[in-house]
């Protein structure tokens, strides 16, 4: 496992900060590039920004073999159980 670690030290720029000052993932060693932004969209979900501006920043989640259309069935299903 590997942990990925950002951490602002500059004491007079985080006195004003309105956002973390400090994150930590413990990620796997093997993790590739697809699967970290998915973990990105994933935490920024969790911190509470709309999906609209997710996608804005990430873009398009589809990749591989997965079709777009597939993808957007599958979330639908997991936001009706959530709600259900």
């Amino acid at each position: 496992m590997a942990k990925l670690i950002f951490k602002y030290t500059d004491s007079e720029f985080i006195e004003g900060l309105r956002e973390a000052s400090e994150i930590e993932l413990t990620v796997p060693d093997d993790m590739d590039i697809h699967e970290f932004k998915v973990m990105c969209v994933r935490l920024a979900s969790s911190l509470g920004y709309q999906q609209e501006t997710i996608n804005k920043g990430f873009g398009n989640l589809v990749y591989g073999n997965e079709t777009k259309d597939g993808l957007r069935q599958l979330l639908n299903e997991i936001n009706n159980k959530e709600i259900n």
